[in-house]
């Protein structure tokens, strides 16, 4: 009995030992750890002091490419077409001939024309002598006053006649020339309508053929009416600056590959109505188009440049991020060195850049790199960089990133 009361005094005695043993151990690791955590360095984070800059801000639109100058060819006359003497989809000058209009008919009515001002001249030439007799009698009383008034208003009328067949010969003689359809234009003619022996009516609404000249070409661009302002706004300061005769630079992109067409134009003109089924206002370019590569109705994308938009405010587009709602938002660093996340909205990009149109003012401070495992009101280190460095990832502040990693490694083996 006795030496069953010693073994469970003996345990009593034993658990206890154990039990402030363990409480010292964890006291021991809580203090471990606390030291560990005070001497945790702060999270080093590249950064950029937000400063308002003017910038050339450049406008990417789509738009179409539109023929210098289109003339449709439409008969003037009516009449058989007699021959065609341009080939299809070649180049032609102005004051070529295209067609040719059977003259028979038109060549009768000048003749016509013709013989009837001679009739009329020679009833003037007989109305002129009458008027002659009659003046030299009317003195002597021989003839009465009213047939030397008789007299004179013959020939006013022969003198009305001969212009009015004067008249009919020049529009018999315009209708004859008619019959020979030129160029009005220098440029390239489309597949012709009609063939040789074709029957034509003057104006008719379906027209022979098309020349288009394509040395330069318009390129119509296409601005949203919303973001028309920004743009008055900017031609507006630039002509300002550089006086009326500013010139702005359009670059062309073609098609998806974003190929940049070698010739830059120049902006030419802006629509000032909004068009009503699309809700875009058209902005019209000029390029030179040597080559031919430019087509009338190919889509293409302009770049407007030297767009000067005063005291802007930009950040590099790593330090946004989109979040899951769509809006954006960057890490700031405050006077304490406490990061903090906050909203912005952008305008659009200048270049690797987001332009913030509200969120950001002069003087904040910008996380650009190390801003990933982030918290809010984590304590960092901040270094500033260059913005040329902002979109390098292996900068200095990733390898701070690894120094820090190395400095906790070796705490825990100390610990340890």
């Amino acid at each position: 009995m006795k030496y069953f009361f010693f073994i469970a005094a003996f345990g009593v005695l034993l658990t206890a030992g154990c039990g402030d043993n363990a409480d010292k151990s964890t006291s021991d690791a809580s203090q471990d750890n606390g030291v560990q955590t005070q001497e945790r360095p702060p999270h080093q984070v590249g950064v950029v002091t937000i400063k308002e800059q003017a910038i050339a801000l450049n406008h990417e639109l789509p738009g179409r490419v539109k023929a210098f100058k289109t003339a449709e060819i439409r008969p003037q006359v009516s009449g058989i077409i007699q021959s065609r003497f341009s080939e299809e989809g070649s180049f032609v000058e102005e004051g070529q001939q295209l067609y040719q209009i059977d003259p028979a008919k038109y060549e009768a009515d000048y003749q016509s024309a013709n013989a009837n001002l001679k009739n009329t001249k020679a009833e003037l030439e007989l109305a002129l002598a009458f008027q002659s007799r009659y003046q030299s009698l009317i003195k002597t009383n021989t003839v009465s006053e009213q047939k030397f008034d008789s007299a004179k208003a013959s020939v006013a009328k022969a003198e009305a006649a001969v212009a009015l067949s004067r008249a009919e010969v020049k529009k018999a003689k315009i209708n004859l020339d008619y019959t020979k359809v030129y160029a009005p234009i220098s440029g390239y003619i489309s597949p012709s309508t009609v063939t040789k022996g074709a029957l034509v009516t003057a104006q008719q609404q379906a027209a022979l053929a098309t020349i288009r000249q394509l040395d330069p070409v318009y390129v119509d661009l296409s601005q949203l009416a919303a973001d028309a302002k920004t743009l008055q706004q900017s031609l507006m300061t630039s002509r300002v600056t550089k006086g009326e005769d500013a010139k702005f630079e359009v670059t062309l992109s073609l098609g998806n590959n974003d190929l940049v067409y070698p010739q830059k134009g120049s902006l030419y003109a802006t629509d000032l109505a909004v068009d009503e089924n699309t809700g875009t206002i058209r902005l019209r370019s000029v390029f030179p188009n040597p080559n031919g590569a430019l087509l009338p109705g190919m889509f293409v994308r302009g770049t407007i440049e030297e767009m000067e938009i005063q005291e802007t405010i930009i950040v590099p587009q790593k330090a946004v991020s989109i979040e899951a709602d769509g809006s954006k938002a960057v890490w700031v660093v405050d006077a304490e060195n406490m990061a903090s996340k906050r909203a912005v909205v952008t305008n659009s990009t200048y270049k690797n850049n987001w332009v913030i149109k509200n969120g950001l003012k002069t003087g904040d401070t910008v996380i650009v790199v190390g801003a990933m495992m982030l918290q809010p009101g984590s304590k960092v280190a901040p270094k500033n960089i260059k913005s040329k460095d902002s979109n390098n990832t292996s900068s200095g502040v990733t390898k701070s990133d690894d120094s820090a990693s190395a400095a906790a490694e070796n705490n825990k083996k100390s610990s340890n």
